[in-house]
């Protein structure tokens, strides 16, 4: 049986500096890439046989991300700091753990619910997106009584928005209902906070003692020129990507909604392009007008994922760069056109502050306009529950999520900052930490702020290709199923054998946890035998082994957080003053911080 204890990468104490791979520090959850990957990498040939190792791999992810399934779909932002990335290819870690999904989505509602007595106090969160979910799962596991008060008919907010060919609906629906049943949750649907009765004061009277306020970001923003609204946004056939996803997600619009239609959709993020995808499959001819440039490395490179624009041009999206919006031309009350000057620069030293050439415009004809150039939060909401400042801005503790007006109140998710969903999840995990200190009367800041740092490439002389994805062809995916295919048991156990386990022992412990070795090895040096050749320096590949001056002479030592325990130090040793010993993981920090 496998063992699913937690790994040292997460759980040493934070006064330590501690080295990582950096897809985990890429993380935003700080979830234990390595160690899952070689996990994957010793699942057994037989798919029957390696179904209960995967779903043992799969309850150590869920305790610390009951969404990851979902992340399986959706996110690869651990891919972006692979090591692997700039010689090999990244390792396919989101489909790593697609794989999985698919034996662990199944299970999901075979598994047992958590048993925890509910003795702590009440807690309420508004908003049943991924942050406010999160912060309700890890809350409710500590005993705390959460109830999630969402606005809307359904739990999972902005992730009902992403289309079905990215992340299939039955995952989705599956992830969030057992969720809530696993952890205890109360669910309170059709309850939007802010109208009518139901304001923060009413839920204090009720008992809740703490507040995390997720609401996301509900309004689409509307197009500006120059720092006004563009006229003609009131026209027939204008609408902004957040409501038209909303219609999709419900199921409103027919099959051929823009059969024979040009659509012009306007943005360069994910959301754009997730907006252009839905309308080609919905029968329209599409262009996107963004402001960006086509070049990525250049400061105002186009933002959305390379996967994105690579499927939107397969499936013969029109983009055109470097482009605003200065006027919407409309004939009898309709849209008719766009008149686009040429965007010069899209960011200048204090953020965004599009630039326009308007001696260079074209225009471009269409019958349906789609603006897709963001969201954002409730503000007469937040200015009724006091939670802005002077100037209109959030008053909340960046570190902390607390309200710097309500101090019973924390803020968090898109509703602060919009982003990734895993970034929202990260803001739920700070909140219910920043929550249980503040019921607790603890001080809000202390032993939080944790020392990591990245973790280099292991020397190797060949590096693996990364292997190809499939999609389905062009022609053939014009539809609303998944188009991507995903790893086989074969394919995820040699893509996992790829990963080139940058961390250190510390951090990823699998031999452990499969019983494999009984505990780590630490390095012990007998520094009387010591010379201070510095041949272990050499041999070391993970600048592990290091000199340090004793009583005026050197002699070796070895770094346990960069530590591989690769035994090249000890071969390598004329001496014979470095042998590898059975260490368990305390003695093992002890050892480093002796070294400090």
């Amino acid at each position: 049986m496998w063992k699913t204890q937690s790994s040292g990468g997460s759980r040493v104490e934070p006064a330590m500096k501690q080295f990582l791979p950096p897809c985990q520090l890429k993380c935003p959850i700080n979830e234990d890439i390595q160690r899952t990957n070689v996990l994957i990498s010793l699942l057994p040939e037989d798919p029957d046989a390696a179904r209960e190792p995967i779903i043992q791999i799969g309850n150590y992810l869920y305790e610390k991300n009951p969404f990851f399934n979902i992340c399986g779909y959706i996110c690869g932002l651990c891919e972006l700091e692979c090591n692997y990335k700039t010689r090999g290819g990244a390792i396919r870690r989101r489909l790593l753990k697609r794989f999985l999904s698919d034996t662990y989505t199944d299970y999901l509602k075979d598994k047992d619910d958590f048993d925890t007595i509910k003795d702590k106090e009440n807690v309420a969160v508004v908003g049943g997106g991924p942050g406010g979910l999160m912060c309700a799962y890890i809350l409710s596991k500590k005993g705390y009584r959460v109830t999630v008060f969402e606005a809307t008919e359904r739990l999972g907010g902005a992730l009902w928005l992403i289309p079905q060919y990215r992340l299939p609906e039955a995952v989705l629906q599956t992830t969030l209902d057992n969720l809530v049943r696993v952890a205890h949750i109360d669910v309170k649907l059709n309850a939007k906070v802010g109208e009518g009765k139901l304001t923060f004061e009413r839920l204090r009277n009720e008992g809740y003692r703490a507040i995390f306020l997720a609401k996301g970001t509900p309004y689409a923003r509307v197009l500006t020129f120059n720092g006004k609204p563009v006229e003609g946004q009131d026209l027939s056939g204008v609408i902004y990507g957040l409501n038209f996803l909303y219609e999709v997600s419900h199921g409103n619009l027919p099959p051929d909604y823009f059969k024979g239609k040009k659509v012009i959709v306007i943005g360069g993020g994910n959301v754009a392009f997730d907006v252009a995808r839905i309308a080609k499959r919905l029968g329209g001819d599409i262009t996107i007008a963004c402001l960006e440039c086509e070049n990525k490395e250049c400061k105002d490179g186009i933002p959305a994922d390379e996967e994105e624009i690579e499927g939107s041009w397969e499936e013969g999206i029109k983009i055109v760069y470097s482009r605003g919006v200065q006027k919407i031309v409309g004939e009898q009350g309709r849209f008719k056109a766009i008149t686009s000057p040429r965007c010069t620069s899209v960011f200048d030293e204090n953020g965004f502050n599009p630039q326009f050439d308007c001696s260079d415009t074209m225009d471009l004809e269409g019958d349906v306009l789609i603006v897709t150039v963001g969201q954002g939060p409730d503000v007469a909401f937040l200015r009724k529950e006091d939670l802005l400042d002077e100037r209109g801005k959030l008053a909340v503790d960046q570190f902390t999520l607390q309200s710097l007006r309500r101090g019973y109140v924390f803020i968090g998710g898109d509703v602060r900052r919009v982003g990734f969903m895993v970034e929202a999840m990260q803001e739920g995990v700070i909140a219910a930490d920043s929550i249980e200190r503040f019921l607790r009367g603890l001080d809000m800041h202390e032993g939080r702020k944790r020392d990591f740092e990245t973790f280099g490439i292991p020397l190797r002389k060949d590096y693996k290709s990364e292997p190809e994805t499939f999609w389905m062809p062009p022609e053939k995916r014009l539809h609303f199923q998944i188009f991507e295919k995903g790893f086989t048991l074969k394919e995820a156990r040699e893509e996992a054998k790829r990963c080139l386990t940058c961390g250190p022992c510390l951090s990823c412990k699998a031999c452990v946890s499969i019983g494999f070795e009984k505990s780590l090895y630490a390095v012990e040096v007998d520094e009387e035998k010591c010379s201070g050749c510095r041949i272990c320096v050499y041999a070391c590949n993970y600048e592990a082994a290091q000199l340090k001056e004793v009583e005026e002479r050197l002699v070796s030592t070895t770094d346990m957080f960069r530590c591989k325990s690769c035994g090249m130090c000890v071969v390598a040793c004329p001496s014979h003053a470095r042998k590898l010993v059975e260490d368990d993981t305390e003695k093992r920090i002890e050892t480093a911080l002796a070294t400090l």
